[in-house]
């Protein structure tokens, strides 16, 4: 009886075991069914070599560089070669081949390899100043062999530094200009100004003030700065004054020029029938000329001489010259020593702006 009971015992737990095993078998069965079905369209290798950008990175205190991490992913078929790095701005829809790579390229990775490129390109024009900011990020493009590549989109830093003003006055003078820049206050960071230049000739930095380097945060006050530089040859020409920075941002304005003034000596008497402690000039500001102007100074060379200051004169109706009028000024030189030397005299007139005008006569 207790044989017959014992047997019932045995008979059951193999019975469990075995509809244990039946279970774990059907189970991996059906997994194995499954994945036969659905893992050719789900877990697809790539037919060729092929990379993943990882991040591109802009600094926002230098903008001459941008850097670029690449890998070859592990279940990428061999070792690669990065061959080319480009830029795309879809501001002006432009391809920039970056040159300049550490470490240069050709570069391999091989497999389950990553590695940062710090790649040497001047995106300054791509911030909002020369050429205007969007929400489009710039296309990062990376190539291996076989022109095979992988593009990332990436938002560069925002800085919005812009000149307010620009001033060329010449009824003050002809010696200096006022320009005046803000950073806004929707910028992303600080600048330091270091240089002003116009048309391409820096200003040097001690006729700029406020002294140079000047840091501008966002939303600072603008900042007008003086720069003591003669524009007297750029009258009526179309000019650009550029802003540069220690980051690389740059800021630019252009703008036309007042028109030249027009000033001549009309006139140059020497009288030795009136006196010869004296002689007489007129002076005329044609109609077209920009500004009025203010008299200053005049000076006599004779011959080959240096220019002497006529220390006294007198202008008539006043030192100040309207456009389109004239003044008569008597001017204070004895000249009774080079009578009958068959001297020339050379006069010239200057003002307060900076103008002048030159006119040579015979002393009689």
């Amino acid at each position: 009886m207790r044989l017959t009971c014992g047997t019932k015992g045995v008979s059951r737990l193999i019975l469990i075991l075995l509809l244990l095993l039946f279970f774990v078998v059907g189970a991996l069965f059906s997994y194995v069914y499954t994945m036969g079905f659905y893992a050719p369209s789900e877990f697809r290798l790539p037919s060729k070599s092929t990379i993943a950008i990882e991040s591109v990175e802009f600094n926002n205190q230098d903008t001459s560089f941008f850097n670029v991490t690449v890998l070859n992913p592990s279940y990428s078929l061999s070792t690669v070669s990065v061959t080319r790095i480009e830029a795309r701005t879809p501001s002006d829809n432009r391809i920039h081949v970056i040159t300049d790579t550490q470490p240069a390229l050709p570069h391999p990775l091989i497999r389950g390899e990553i590695q940062t490129f710090h790649a040497k390109w001047n995106w300054a024009n791509y911030t909002g100043i020369k050429v205007p900011y969007t929400d489009q990020p710039i296309e990062i493009r990376v190539f291996i062999q076989d022109e095979v590549g992988e593009i990332f989109e990436a938002h560069r830093p925002l800085t919005t530094l812009t000149v307010t003003d620009l001033t060329f006055n010449p009824s003050i003078s002809v010696n200096h200009f006022n320009v005046t820049v803000q950073n806004l206050e929707s910028s992303q960071t600080y600048v330091n100004i270091t240089a002003i230049s116009i048309r391409g000739t820096a200003v040097p930095l001690n006729l700029v003030s406020p002294s140079l380097s000047y840091t501008l945060k966002p939303g600072d006050n603008p900042v007008q700065f003086q720069c003591f530089y003669n524009w007297l040859n750029l009258q009526g020409q179309n000019v650009t004054v550029r802003i540069g920075t220690l980051q690389g941002y740059i800021a630019e304005r252009t703008q036309i020029l007042p028109e030249p003034v027009a000033l001549e000596i009309s006139q140059i008497i020497f009288d030795a029938n009136v006196s010869t402690n004296h002689f007489n000039i007129t002076v005329f500001n044609a109609a077209n000329s920009s500004t009025y102007v203010d008299l200053s100074r005049i000076t006599v060379a004779v011959g080959n001489g240096a220019p002497i200051n006529v220390s006294s004169w007198t202008a008539n109706p006043s030192p100040r010259l309207e456009k389109n009028s004239s003044v008569f000024i008597m001017c204070m030189w004895d000249w009774s020593g080079l009578k009958g030397q068959s001297l020339t005299a050379k006069v010239t007139v200057y003002t307060y702006q900076g103008f002048a005008a030159t006119k040579e006569s015979q002393i009689p």
